[in-house]
């Protein structure tokens, strides 16, 4: 015997009774819970639907789905950072390295060169701060978006928004103007760690939000069809 569209369906809301809000995990869901009731129906075809059913959710233990959601959303996130990490070198080979110790000599330059380093540091952190809140409101505009499109929720687009988990770790950059005195004069060690981290700050940065989440919302449209992602 094999699941009816009906049942699929069926399944679909399953899942989401029990707090499963992404439809991409519901989906993975879904597919799990349907092997498993053919399975049971080929060695008991008597087996009625909802008892497979209850049979197969029993599997998942007493906490349900939700370790599958966690599971997912940390793979997920994880997937997301390694191809960041995979981009990111990139720009430390022929032919992007020039452009990498270009910008690293440039911004080493400009703090020897210029006494109060007020007058780099701070437009910096600016610019850094409103194109990091730019591509926030994006993605919740994008996320409502699809939600509208789609009529679903959808885990790839938390992962984008939080950049893979990547946003928290670059917040933190958003501090060290607090954590730093610019007043006093500035060593060379001081100012080449500073330029390196600026430098690296903006290529991640850069390559989650340009290169990353784009090509994660392609992936999505390849798996889902039927749904306009791109």
């Amino acid at each position: 015997m094999k699941i009816t569209e009906q049942q699929i369906q069926e399944l679909y809301t399953f899942t989401a009774k029990h707090y499963v809000e992404f439809y991409d995990v519901q989906t993975e869901l879904v597919d799990h819970l349907a092997n498993g009731i053919e399975a049971q129906w080929e060695e008991n075809p008597e087996v009625k639907f909802e008892d497979a059913l209850r049979i197969e959710f029993k599997k998942f233990g007493i906490y349900g789905f939700s370790d599958v959601v966690e599971q997912k959303y940390n793979a997920l996130s994880k997937h997301y950072r390694k191809q960041v990490y995979k981009y990111t070198k990139q720009y430390f080979k022929l032919p992007k390295i020039i452009l990498t110790l270009f910008s690293f000599w440039a911004l080493f330059k400009l703090l020897t060169v210029v006494e109060n380093k007020n007058y780099i540091v701070i437009p910096l952190f600016v610019f850094l701060f409103v194109y990091q809140m730019w591509y926030l409101i994006f993605e919740r505009k994008k996320r409502k978006k699809i939600k509208q499109l789609t009529g679903k929720d959808w885990l790839f687009q938390r992962i984008t928004f939080e950049l893979g988990g990547l946003v928290h770790c670059i917040n933190f950059m958003l501090y060290v103007p607090d954590l730093l005195n610019f007043n006093n004069p500035w060593s060379l060690r001081y100012q080449i760690i500073f330029s390196i981290g600026t430098v690296l700050y903006i290529l991640i940065l850069y390559v989650g939000v340009n290169i990353v989440t784009p090509k994660l919302r392609v992936q999505a449209q390849k798996q889902f069809p039927q749904f306009k992602f791109i």
